[in-house]
């Protein structure tokens, strides 16, 4: 007799199909054991000669045996609880809207995953351990979406990962100042601004404060010579740049 799955939540409601190598063996089953604890929704399909159920709530490995309307048991076949997984972390909790990015999500008994679902996206499993596991994000339309993985115990949810547009076309008011720095500067942008990771202005990464969806304030660094640099933002959705953008004078 063979169990499949031979393994299931520890809340019980796996559906297990039980299938014997002796043909109409199972006709007459009346009862299906885990342990000591009876099967429901047991059903014999004799197309396909095997027998149905849901598994009920347990813990560990038990055997399951099936009992013929005579009284008749079989022998015992290994069933495996599997408790359901802890979702601890994700990281990154955001990135951009195409799909690509790497993300790890640790917490325990992940090591049965058969399918991760970035707002009822597929992510790819590149990976996993009991611990940890290592997808890529599908595309997503932008904001928060739930993050759900399916194992042997079920599927279960409790993380958030958002999708986040890229900054877009950058605006720097003013656009010009002083060779020495200090020049305080608003940088608007189309996109999002909130996630923003890093402002460059040139080579120099300048530190900056969130004023709004899409606005960051900063002071400038010293420039090195006169003229145009660049000036770059990077989010959580990507990067953008203002070719030229300011002038130092």
């Amino acid at each position: 007799m063979t169990l499949f799955p031979n393994q299931g939540s520890t809340g019980g409601g796996t559906f297990v199909t039980i299938t014997s190598t002796t043909a109409n063996a199972l006709s007459a089953v009346s009862q299906v054991l885990f342990g000591d604890a009876p099967a429901t929704d047991v059903s014999y399909n004799a197309g396909a000669d095997h027998v149905t159920c849901n598994s009920p709530a347990g813990a560990g490995v038990v055997e399951v045996t099936v009992v013929l309307a005579n009284g008749q048991a079989s022998n015992g076949v290994p069933f495996y609880y599997i408790p359901a997984p802890v979702e601890s972390t994700l990281s990154p909790t955001a990135g951009p809207l195409a799909s690509g990015t790497g993300v790890t999500i640790t917490g325990s008994g992940l090591d049965t995953t058969s399918a991760v679902s970035f707002g009822g996206s597929a992510a790819t499993v590149v990976s996993k351990t009991d611990g940890q596991l290592t997808v890529t994000a599908p595309a997503g339309a932008g904001g928060p979406v739930d993050v759900s993985v399916t194992t042997a115990a079920g599927t279960f949810d409790g993380l958030s990962y958002t999708y986040v547009d890229s900054p877009g076309t950058l605006t720097i008011t003013p656009n010009t100042g002083l060779l020495t720095g200090g020049t305080l500067v608003t940088i608007t942008t189309t996109g999002d601004a909130t996630t923003t990771l890093q402002v460059l202005f040139g080579s120099t990464s300048v530190p900056f404060a969130v004023g709004g969806p899409h606005t960051l304030t900063l002071y400038t660094p010293p420039g090195g010579v006169l003229g145009a640099v660049n000036v770059s933002v990077t989010t959580a959705g990507g990067s953008s740049t203002a070719t030229n953008g300011y002038t130092y004078i």
